[in-house]
């Protein structure tokens, strides 16, 4: 080889280094780790000028574990077996870092709490029961918030970086429970607690259960009665007397009884709505004049039809002693005739409607009410009363546990909670998602295998929940004992009353803790029960007269007169 080819074949290999060398250090930067996420470039934004300068890669979430008390005696049912390596977890890893380490209990939740306050050792978040600041799980909760023992959200929370947070308490929390229990007046603006569990703006998104009077659809078609013609109390006791005439016996050809209940008397109330009327509090107008409803003249109409009923043997006289295995025991086999309560469709799709479903239940009326409009459930705009989740305020792991809450609660998290991993265990279609069929077959098959895979846990996370409404699930997916659920469900549609209810009123009184602790041993609603299998008329109103009597001596009509007075000066309070 000559010179001249030698230079050729030179310039040549140093040409070849240079674009190796080039080509190497552009694939030399940061390498993305598995659990980093990387946002692409958005279309349209290229670097148009050489000297400007890139945008810094995105930092890498770090790994953190979590401690958590889940502070619901036996919940430990819902979480899967393995806490750390099933799908959801590994995800939940992914997307923020977090491992939950939870412990679970079985003891009671207030006993927990207070253990747990005494001693000072907190783990770094807590979900526990919230139902109110005045007793059980809520005083406690309230009592170490204001010691010092919680963490104050408030500088988090304005920081704008946890908006699924923020939007917590804005959405699906009672005006009056927000005012008077989240965010107590003894919190002095500090924000402690986060809610969950609490339903999002849709009515859809509130669960209606369906209340009311249900009666053995065959025995109807016998009498040739039609359901929606039974809508008041005293069309129901006709209705009882001809069953009773009838000879309408269960799946063991044995006799009927015209009505019961579920276990411990579960819902005789339903027989009586032709006396309620849309109430959110404990207070009644009548007369013109506010009153407590125990003093309310409806007392002894409801007392003196529920004698009715029992005196001729229209009524279970077991009703209030059931055990709930007697009660199932007897919905079972089509035993009580009519029965007030949830539509139970839950026990019976799994017993009488797999052996006879002719036999299925249909929805009286709906009963109409006092004003004459349909009896039906009523709920405050939000819900008053929750499961909420704290932070011990020794924590270093705050902004884990708040970015963690933060992702349960983004659409992505609650398709995680749902559904479980995208292409693993469902597709999206439409829109909506939609189990993968193996998988489907595979939950079918074994009751546990979607919680152990995760799928669920994160429930008791979220809150603000629209899941129902922004994935219904679509009909051709609903079963038949489904779609009779929606029936019972379209004829007593929710009524929402956005006021607050005067039983928050009563907080002020002077004398409430006195008053509380007087009536702590007195039981209306057993004493009720009492008086409906007195011998007499006369021997019944006098039980119910002396229980009232027992109350208006421990202060309640002075109370009411309070509640009444404070109700004036405001204009927001419904009763």
């Amino acid at each position: 080889m000559n010179k001249t080819q030698w230079v050729k074949l030179f310039s040549l290999l140093v040409a070849l280094l240079l674009f190796v060398s080039v080509v190497a250090g552009c694939g030399a930067q940061k390498e993305t780790k598995p659990d980093e996420v990387k946002e692409e470039e958005p279309s349209g934004t290229e670097s148009e000028g050489a000297d400007e300068e890139e945008t810094p890669a995105e930092e890498p979430i770090e790994e953190v574990e979590v401690t958590f008390l889940h502070c619901w005696n036996g919940g430990a049912g819902g979480f899967p077996q393995d806490m750390v390596n099933n799908p959801v977890a590994q995800r939940i890893r992914e997307r923020t870092g977090v491992t939950l380490k939870a412990e679970f209990i079985t003891t009671s939740e207030t006993e927990k709490l207070n253990t747990m306050f005494a001693s000072g050792v907190m783990p770094d978040f807590v979900n526990a029961p919230y139902w109110s600041t005045t007793g059980g799980e809520g005083a406690v909760i309230k009592k170490a918030a204001t010691e010092g023992m919680l963490l104050a959200l408030n500088d988090y929370l304005e920081s704008g970086k946890y908006p699924n947070i923020e939007k917590l308490y804005e959405i699906g929390v009672a005006r009056d429970f927000k005012e008077f229990d989240l965010f107590h007046p003894d919190y002095e603006g500090n924000i402690y607690l986060i809610p969950q569990q609490t339903p999002g703006d849709n009515p859809e998104d509130v669960t209606n259960w369906a209340y009311g009077v249900y009666a053995r659809g065959d025995i109807l078609k016998e009498l040739g009665v039609k359901p929606e013609e039974i809508d008041s109390s005293e069309k129901l006791y006709d209705l009882l007397v001809k069953i009773k005439n009838g000879n309408f016996t269960d799946i063991n050809g044995k006799p009927v009884i015209p009505a019961g209940t579920w276990h411990n008397g579960w819902s005789y109330s339903e027989f009586l709505k032709s006396w309620s009327d849309y109430n959110i509090s404990s207070y009644r107008e009548e007369d013109g004049k506010i009153i407590h409803w125990i003093f309310s003249k409806d007392e002894e109409e409801k007392l003196m039809f529920m004698r009715k009923l029992i005196k001729e043997g229209l009524f279970d006289p077991e009703a209030f002693s059931n055990t709930d295995t007697m009660a199932k025991e007897k919905m079972a086999v089509g035993k009580i005739a009519v029965f007030g309560a949830q539509s139970g469709m839950g026990h019976f799709r799994q017993t009488l409607y797999q052996t006879n479903p002719e036999m299925k239940y249909e929805l009286l009326g709906p009963f109409k009410n006092k004003s004459g409009n349909i009896a039906t459930q009523v709920e405050k705009k939000g819900r008053s009363g929750f499961p909420v989740m704290f932070l011990s305020a020794t924590t270093d792991k705050a902004e884990a546990v708040l970015r963690f809450i933060n992702f349960c609660n983004s659409e992505e998290g609650w398709l995680l909670a749902s559904w479980g991993i995208e292409g693993e265990h469902y597709t999206m279609e439409n829109g909506r998602p939609k189990w993968i069929p193996e998988w489907k077959q595979k939950m079918d098959e074994d009751p546990t295998a979607a919680r152990d895979a995760g799928i669920g846990y994160l429930g008791n996370f979220i809150g603000a929940d629209s899941r129902k409404s922004l994935w219904p699930t679509p009909e051709e997916d609903k079963t038949i004992f489904d779609k009779w659920q929606d029936e019972y469900i379209a004829k007593v549609p929710i009524v929402f009353i956005d006021k607050v209810s005067a039983n928050y009123l009563e907080r002020d009184w002077p004398k409430y803790n006195e008053y509380r602790d007087a009536v702590s041993t007195l039981d209306y609603e057993q004493e009720f029960r009492k008086a409906c299998f007195a011998s007499t008329d006369e021997e019944a109103l006098k039980i119910l007269n002396d229980i009232r009597e027992k109350y208006r001596q421990a202060g309640l009509e002075e109370l009411t007169q309070w509640v009444a007075e404070k109700a004036a000066e405001r204009d927001d309070v419904g009763w």
